[in-house]
């Protein structure tokens, strides 16, 4: 989706920031790679799940239990989508999740 796209751009001006950062696309992988997840979540201590779906009950909040059940104790942060049902045409813009709210959600993570 869109989530990977807004998440490569961000990771790409932090890169030119001097920040190192990640981008792992979940979306065709079922069952998650949780072995995989921790592995790069370890590597940086720091997570942010980008999940363009509502913020109850999305994927995210799966990713998220996985990390956690797997013994994850870094910072873990989420950026969603609002908790609506999705409209389409431009009042999408209003619901979805924006490119400024992730990265405004990476520089919140890295401030901590």
């Amino acid at each position: 989706g869109n989530g990977l796209f807004m998440s490569l751009r961000v990771a790409r001006r932090l890169q030119q920031r001097g920040f190192g950062a990640r981008v792992v696309d979940l979306r065709w992988v079922s069952p998650l790679p949780v072995h995989d997840m921790v592995r790069e979540a370890r590597a940086t201590g720091r997570v942010l799940v980008v999940d363009e779906t509502r913020r109850a009950g999305g994927v995210g909040e799966g990713v998220v239990a996985e990390l956690v059940d797997a013994g994850f104790t870094g910072r873990i942060a989420r950026v969603t989508s609002k908790d609506s049902f999705i409209p389409l045409g431009d009042a999408a813009k209003l619901m979805l999740l924006s490119e400024a709210e992730i990265e405004a959600a990476v520089e919140r993570l890295l401030a901590d």
